[in-house]
């Protein structure tokens, strides 16, 4: 009997300490977490122009996005990924407008008529995410993803598509400030093009600071 209430008592103090240890540090002992869901907002300046990828300048991004993040393998001290993403909204800013004239031969083709910005929703079910655990309330992460973009118009010139495909890579650091949350800062290169299905495939690369929280849904325990 004194046995088993020794065992008892051990227990509750392990317990206790436990959830003390949790409470004082701010961080939760079952990371890492089986699921997390992060909104997102990033920007980008200045189209960057290459050689290869996308070579249309003088554009800036603006993302709101949901970065979703499910565990697939790892450690208490790093954990591989699987992360896709949705973009409710993508903007795009000075794209051409276009609209349709008639020829004399009762054909028609489409001019440039003004610029604006234009919007588009995106998706990217292909991610992987890897993350490194620095300490109780630092990760370093770095990123990939691949998906499409729809646009209400051709984007980024007249014989383009509104359609686009998408890829990015990136990096940053998340901070848990809570037991369950945290905060997102990173950077990640975006690019969009057709991808050679339509007449033009200029592209477009953008240098993306982001600015997210994630929300941890589910542990492993």
């Amino acid at each position: 009997m004194r046995i088993t209430l020794v065992i008892i008592g051990l227990s509750a103090a392990l317990a206790g300490a436990t959830l003390t240890a949790q409470t004082a540090d701010g961080h939760d002992d079952s990371w890492p977490p089986r699921w997390e869901v992060g909104p997102y907002v990033g920007v980008a300046r200045h189209s960057l122009v290459g050689t290869h990828l996308g070579v249309t300048p003088d554009r800036n991004h603006l993302l709101i996005g949901v970065h979703i993040t499910v565990n697939i393998v790892g450690s208490r001290r790093w954990t591989l990924r699987y992360a896709p993403e949705v973009v409710p909204l993508l903007l795009i800013s000075n794209n051409p407008k276009y609209r349709q004239v008639l020829q004399a031969d009762g054909g028609h083709i489409t001019v440039e008529d003004g610029r604006g910005s234009v919007a588009g929703f995106a998706i990217s079910p292909i991610g992987l995410e890897a993350q490194s655990r620095l300490t109780s309330r630092w990760r370093a992460y770095t990123a990939g993803a691949a998906g499409g973009v729809w646009f209400t118009r051709e984007v980024p010139t007249a014989y383009s598509r509104a359609f686009n495909y998408t890829f990015e890579v990136g990096g940053g650091l998340v901070w848990q400030y809570r037991f369950r949350e945290s905060l997102r800062l990173g950077y990640k290169f975006h690019h969009l093009s057709n991808l050679y299905t339509a007449p033009d495939n200029p592209g477009i690369d953008g240098a993306v600071f982001l600015l997210g929280f994630d929300r941890a849904i589910r542990s492993h325990h």
